[in-house]
């Protein structure tokens, strides 16, 4: 029978000698068709399954499994779930039974086919595979690409800025899109050809979408269903769902369209708006509205009226009328909750929701006289509307009654007159307002914060003063609002053309200037105890801020400088120079980049330093300097990296080469496989095929020659070996006590114990020239060349040659 040992100690010792070779390559492994090979078979059910066993090779056939070892180099099974061969260690191929499963390693070039997937690589350089749907490769660390069915990826991960590309398809639709530089960005479809396109800053398109140059401050949104233009301040859009179009021309020409509505305007010259039912129209003197239909029917809450509508020179005069021809329903519309004349900054009601209307208007509006069933109100612009009921009719005087030409109303707490056209007059407990010669003159005075207010041809110049805010306007040209409080005081200046707002704090003030549409802005901020800063900003031409400290700037995006200095503060003479403490911090004359600190060359160099370090990355090289040390790296082909305690030099990431040094010793040094590693919490020592040693706080390993002599000790397990296992082999472990000892692979000498059976076997040739057997329960068993044999049973009986004696 062949010793169970000596598989395991050639397979032990190749597989240590092997992976000095191939660092980390192992097989494909499945769980389930490996751990029907797992089973521990030996004793008299070895005996039963094995047709042959001897010390060159093992011959396992029983139903379904059959498998043949052969020096621990050759392995051969074929059990239910799949079939296995082995030559260790350049070959190792595992099949299925199952399902379509397989794995094939020849040295370092690997096979895996699961299912429809199929997965190649030359480890540890080239990785590739597919399935039905994709596929890759990966060159490590060069580039990579995927390709699946909708889906193609090329990159460079070490060298991201210089090129990407994906290409993808969805559905029918394909998709590619490149990256070039982070700068230039191309996507394309085959549907639609180039889809998106991307320069920056300077422009930016995607097709059927958008076009958007912000040097140009250009904006152009071409969707199916919405089209929008901006060029500075010119705007257009029309939107086809919902059947809107609008075009602004800011601040002086405006037209919007939709199904219920219209406007357009000039400005100041007019505005037009109108819907289904009436037209507004506002000129630079007047305001008039226009009813589309002169008469017509109505109906609400069962009743049906008769409505009519006179306008006379665009509305100069206009009469409006309703008249209730049926009647449905009996209750009464309009009742008010309060029957005292009163002031309303909104109608309450109108024709819409009365039964019986009539309304006048003179001037476009400006004087208005409206009665609804039992309510009457009137307006002379800007007075708010009197609302009165018919309950309260002597206490009003209306001349003449059917148009009033003179209003007076006067209470305690209420005068509301009006002398159409000359006067208007709205005074109450807090407030009062008068009007001279439709609106030429208006005088306001309120007692809330004393505010005063005059106007001129009203609404367009305007002049007031309060003990908190004053201001002054005179449309549509200039506005002006000022206001105080206990925290900060604000002025603010509006044009057709520009913005100007300054604001004080106690201790920080601050100034905004913009002028559109060219879009220049100027900003200052000031802070009595910190800093201070202006910047000028002429889009996209001209940029500048400056602080105390700072000088900033740019022209076209592509041209910037600044210029930094340092106060001190201990300078008592004001009429110091501090020009001469100026210095230029930074300057971009694209593609160059320079400041106190880098280089640049976009995007081919970048350099950077300081009184410490010095960094670069130009043409595929890293390379950082400080004091201490240093550090290099060409695509990770070639790295170097120097410190005060440490010095590194390797390539692929130790895998060609590797050295380490710290200032008292060589840490490391290796080639390939070859050399010396004292840097991690194991100490190797590596020229195979002469020795290896390797020393941790937990166990050591000690290899001479390629098969001369190994040791291995570790807080659980024992092994020493001499001429690969052949010479001599010993194992024990401490958990369960067990060892096992073979001379000469158990010809000249084996001792083994077994847990599960208890024993312990002693003898030569492998049992055959003799072997001495015993086990706790008592029994004992000794044997010469096979043919004579004494034993003894637990219950004490002798046997010889297996007859009891």
């Amino acid at each position: 029978m062949r010793p169970k040992f000596l598989q395991n100690s050639l397979l032990r010792v190749s597989l240590i000698y092997f992976l000095f070779f191939t660092d980390t390559v192992s097989a494909k492994t499945w769980s389930d068709l490996e751990s029907e090979k797992e089973t521990k078979i030996y004793g008299s059910e070895r005996s039963a399954k094995y047709k042959a066993s001897n010390i060159f090779y093992d011959i396992e056939d029983w139903k379904d499994h059959y498998s043949i070892h052969a020096l621990g180099f050759y392995r051969y099974y074929d059990y239910p779930l799949s079939k296995s061969k082995t030559v260790f260690p350049f070959y190792h191929h595992i099949q299925s039974k199952k399902d379509k499963r397989e794995y094939k390693r020849i040295i370092n070039v690997n096979i895996t086919k699961e299912n429809d997937s199929i997965q190649k690589s030359v480890f540890p350089f080239v990785f590739w595979g597919y399935d039905t749907n994709s596929s890759y490769i990966t060159a490590i660390p060069l580039f990579y690409q995927k390709q699946s069915s909708n889906q193609n990826i090329l990159g460079f991960p070490i060298l991201p800025i210089l090129y990407y590309h994906n290409k993808e398809n969805l559905n029918e639709n394909q998709n590619r899109y490149i990256r070039l530089f982070t700068i230039l960005h191309y996507e394309t479809t085959n549907h639609k050809g180039l889809h998106e396109l991307s320069l920056t800053p300077i422009f930016y398109y995607s097709k059927d979408n958008y076009l958007f140059l912000p040097l140009l401050l250009y904006y152009q949104n071409f969707r199916s269903s919405l089209n929008e233009y901006w060029l500075g301040p010119v705007y257009y859009s029309k939107d086809q769902t919902k059947e809107e179009r609008l075009f602004v021309f800011f601040p002086f020409i405006g037209s919007y369209v939709s199904p219920k509505k219209e406007i357009d305007f000039i400005f100041p010259i007019y505005l037009n708006m109108k819907d289904n039912e009436e037209d507004y129209h506002i000129n630079l003197f007047w305001y008039t509205k226009v009813h589309d239909v002169n008469a017509d029917l109505a109906t609400n809450d069962g009743n049906v009226y008769l409505d009519y509508d006179f306008g006379l020179f665009y509305n100069l005069v206009g009469i409006s009328q309703r008249t209730k021809i049926l009647k449905g329903n009996i209750l009464k519309r309009n009742d008010s909750n309060s029957e005292k004349p009163e002031l309303k900054r909104k109608r309450e009601f109108n024709r819409e929701n009365s039964d019986q209307f009539i309304g006048y208007q003179l001037l476009f509006g400006i004087f208005s006289y409206e009665k609804a069933d039992t309510k009457k109100h009137i307006r002379l612009l800007p007075l708010a509307w009197f609302t009165w009921d018919d309950s309260s009719e002597d206490e009003v005087v209306l001349l003449p009654p059917f148009f009033p030409i003179w209003f007076s109303y006067v209470a305690d707490d209420l005068e509301y007159k009006i002398l159409f056209p000359l006067y208007g007059k709205q005074k109450e407990k807090n407030s009062e307002l008068v009007s001279y010669l439709l609106n030429f003159y208006i005088k306001e005075e309120y007692k809330e914060n004393n505010l005063s207010e005059r106007s001129y041809f009203w609404p367009f110049v305007n002049v007031y003063r309060s003990d908190i805010y004053s201001g002054h306007r005179v449309l549509p040209f200039y506005i002006q609002k000022n206001e105080t409080n206990e925290s900060k005081s604000t002025y603010k200046n509006y044009t057709l053309f520009s913005i100007y707002e300054e604001t004080i704090w106690k201790n920080f003030e601050r100034k905004e200037f913009l002028i559109w549409p060219l879009w220049i802005s100027y900003d200052k901020i000031r802070n009595y105890k910190k800093e201070s800063e202006t910047t000028i900003w002429i889009t996209p031409f001209y940029y500048r801020n400056q602080t105390n400290t700072q000088k900033r700037t740019n022209l076209l995006w592509f041209i910037d400088w600044e210029w930094r200095q340092s106060n001190d503060h201990s300078l008592q003479n004001n009429n110091q120079n501090e020009t001469s403490k100026e210095k230029l911090s930074h300057i971009l004359v694209f593609p160059f980049y320079f400041s106190d600190s880098s280089f640049s060359i976009i995007p081919l160099s970048f350099n950077f330093w300081n009184q410490n370090e010095f960094r670069t990355f130009t043409l595929l090289n890293y390379y950082h300097w400080k004091k201490d040390g240093h550090y290099y790296n060409f695509l990770y082909l070639l790295e170097s990296e120097n410190t005060e305690l440490k010095y590194k030099f390797k390539s692929l990431g130790n895998l060609l080469w590797s050295i380490e040094k710290t200032p008292k010793e060589l840490s490391r040094f290796t080639v390939l496989w070859l050399g010396y590693d004292y840097t991690t919490y194991k100490k190797t020592v590596n020229f195979f095929p002469l020795f290896r040693i390797m020393t941790t706080t937990d166990e050591s390993s000690k290899m001479i020659g390629p098969f001369l002599y190994y040791h291995s000790k570790s807080n659980e397990e024992m092994t020493e070996l001499a001429l690969l296992g052949i010479g001599y082999y010993h194992n024990e472990t401490k958990s369960d006590k067990q060892y096992s000892t073979y001379v000469l692979l158990g010809i000249l000498y084996q001792e083994k114990t077994e847990l599960e059976r208890g024993f312990v076997k002693r003898g030569s040739l492998w049992g055959w020239l003799w072997e001495y057997q015993t086990e706790e329960n008592g029994y004992e068993k000794f044997s010469i060349l096979k043919l004579f044999s004494y034993s003894k049973e637990p219950d004490g009986t002798k046997k010889i040659l297996g007859i009891s004696i």
